[in-house]
């Protein structure tokens, strides 16, 4: 990965000196852009590296400031500013003060290095580097693919440096009413959360959505899942309607199943409107749910124990199904399911009896009551 502390080390910019914002060294470079104002919300998307020459533009120190403010905002890895030139001799200790202060890289770029040499430079690294970790996201998409790996496989796990007994948290994104502009944004979030996260693993997209790794031991699972919950965190913050589900795979030959896994775990968040991250081990029953091929089969057992209040959102139905999950999540007491609806406990009793006449279940069975109890939450994971 090109990053601002590596930038320096492509042959031809070692005069690159990065003046501020070292908290930000390790911030992906996708691509140069140049800038001419601060007007830059229009051509950013994520990950670029901007280029300050002083052609065209009077920059003011507010200007550098604002562009800094801006570039945050944007996701922009960082700013080079081109110094000991007609423009801009140095950069101003209020500049560099604030990138301090923000933790966002500021870069000097002495004049007499020509930008063409420049950007053609760390264009090349960046495709070069883009080419190298292809082989290394097209693994990853075999390893989530294949439910049975061969010796080949695992011999090309080790040389890309992954313990075939290694234990892995694995991660699968979903996210909503996505476009083109906000895809490319999405990959580099991702890319660099795991490279501040100290993971190597690519991110690559599978099936409608995105899929990331992580080793893990078991002392530290608690900690993978707050790490994950941080990544939904900066992708809501961005803007993102995103679903992620987890879960764990003891060695890359379960990477199969555990990739399946995830993804059923981020489809029940999102059919259930959770904002969070959900793990598999975490749905229960809804488990089986993700077995069964068959949506006809859920949706026959759910029309047979909630009759006609399955399928209906209108307000009355909202209401029941509010007041049954209620009753459930309570053990079936009315003192204590009144009380959490804060309605009487006649109204409570209503609204049972005509849960009961609607769905055709009597409420004091414990069998039908279990039954019409797995028929909501079949009915929430097919929606």
């Amino acid at each position: 990965m090109i990053s601002i502390e590596s930038l320096n080390q492509i042959n031809g910019l070692e005069t690159l000196q990065l003046r501020a914002g070292k908290q930000g060294e390790r911030n992906a470079i996708r691509w140069p852009y140049i800038a001419e104002s601060t007007a830059i919300e229009e051509w950013t998307k994520g990950g670029e590296l901007i280029f300050v020459t002083g052609l065209n533009w009077n920059w003011s120190t507010a200007d550098f400031i604002c562009l800094i403010q801006k570039a945050q905002q944007q996701c922009a890895s960082g700013i080079v500013l081109l110094t000991q030139s007609p423009y801009l001799e140095s950069i101003p200790n209020e500049v560099l003060t604030f990138a301090n202060e923000q933790g966002f890289p500021l870069i000097e770029q002495p004049y007499s290095l020509p930008m063409v040499n420049v950007t053609e430079r760390l264009s090349n690294a960046i495709i070069m580097d883009d080419l190298n970790n292809k082989s290394n996201r097209w693994f990853l998409q075999h390893l989530a693919d294949t439910p049975h790996l061969s010796e080949i496989d695992l011999l090309k796990a080790k040389e890309l440096g992954i313990a075939p007994c290694q234990s892995l948290s694995v991660a699968f994104i979903n996210l909503n009413n996505i476009g083109n502009e906000g895809l490319i944004k999405v990959q580099y979030l991702l890319r660099q959360f795991m490279a501040n996260e100290g993971v190597e693993f690519p991110v690559c997209e599978f099936h409608q959505g995105w899929l990331a790794v992580m080793p893990m031991t078991q002392s530290c699972s608690e900690k993978i899942e707050k790490i994950w919950n941080s990544l939904y965190q900066i992708l809501s913050k961005q803007g993102f309607d995103c679903s992620i589900g987890i879960s764990d795979a003891h060695d890359i030959k379960g990477m199969y199943n555990t990739v399946s896994q995830a993804k059923q775990s981020a489809d029940f968040a999102r059919a259930n409107h959770k904002k969070q991250v959900v793990h598999y081990n975490t749905l229960g029953i809804s488990q089986l749910f993700t077995h069964i091929n068959s949506s006809h089969i859920l949706e026959s057992f759910c029309h047979q124990y909630l009759g006609d209040m399955f399928n209906k959102n209108d307000a009355q139905t909202i209401t029941l199904k509010a007041t049954l999950q209620c009753y459930f999540d309570n053990l079936c007491s009315i003192r204590k399911t009144a009380t959490a609806l804060n309605i009487h406990r006649n109204t409570l009793s209503k609204r049972l009896d005509a849960i009961e006449q609607i769905s055709g279940s009597n409420l004091d069975n414990a069998q039908q009551r279990l039954s019409i109890q797995i028929a909501q939450l079949a009915e929430r994971f097919i929606r």
